[in-house]
């Protein structure tokens, strides 16, 4: 099966999971669970520790296969394609901002931003979007640092560029706020939830229900159960346009 999907349109539906159950042994993670992320919106997941919300993510990140049910990307279904399938299209469709920044300590900010793109083979020709992407976050004059001599704010900023450096579809931010000041916080949030006036769809799980007020589609997860949405719709939040970054943090540390 081929993994190249045609350019996204707001609204669009990207990605989707249908009816989708796992199982540990006896033990039952998410249950029948469905719903829809579109292209220019927020979908948030919420539910406290333990509730399932992790498990849901890696199963639309291809992370783990369902024990029943199906995972669809870009409207064909992404359900049992090859190991080598799944990992071009973990590189090249979605961008990943986890719960710790999770940066290799032995490579500055710069070449940390690059790994996806080293990753796909062409590390030079994306050297400029990298730089680019670290002067909006405000990182540009610490390009050639090292992640321990990064505050965590910024540590969490490099994480946000290496996730947007290929350009892809959905964004999938896991507690993207969990260890971070209540300052930083709302600076990592405000350039988050801008995302999808570029063009993106981000799904973002947290158990700040502070932060999911902010944002669109608010699923609840309670014992690997959905609840339905309270739905925002993405004109609310920013008008639609190019994937060109306009939201500039400039001066955060």
């Amino acid at each position: 099966m081929s993994v190249q999907f045609e350019s996204v349109r707001e609204g669009d539906t990207v990605l989707e999971a249908r009816g989708v159950s796992r199982k540990y042994g006896s033990e039952t993670i998410l249950s029948d669970v469905s719903l829809r992320v579109r292209a220019g919106e927020v979908t948030t997941i919420v539910g406290p520790s333990g509730s399932g919300k992790t498990t849901l993510l890696a199963l639309l990140a291809l992370l783990l296969e369902p024990s029943s049910g199906e995972i669809w990307i870009g409207g064909r279904n992404a359900t049992g394609l090859s190991d080598s399938a799944r990992s071009r299209l973990r590189n090249t469709f979605f961008g990943f901002i986890f719960q710790s920044a999770q940066l290799v300590g032995s490579l500055s900010v710069l070449d940390n931003v690059l790994l996806p793109a080293i990753l796909a083979g062409k590390p030079r020709e994306k050297s400029g979007a990298a730089r680019e992407l670290l002067d909006r976050l405000g990182l540009g004059p610490r390009a050639t640092y090292l992640p321990h001599q990064l505050s965590l704010g910024q540590k969490r900023r490099v994480a946000i560029a290496r996730a947007l450096l290929l350009g892809p579809s959905v964004i999938l931010a896991d507690e993207p706020t969990n260890d971070l000041d209540a300052r930083r916080a709302s600076q990592v949030a405000d350039f988050l939830l801008a995302l999808p006036s570029e063009g993106y769809a981000l799904v973002l799980v947290t158990h700040d229900r502070a932060l999911a007020e902010r944002a669109g589609n608010r699923w609840e997860i309670q014992e690997g159960r959905l609840t339905p949405p309270e739905h925002v719709p993405a004109s609310s939040l920013a008008h639609f346009g190019n994937r060109a970054l306009r939201t500039n943090i400039n001066g955060a540390t």
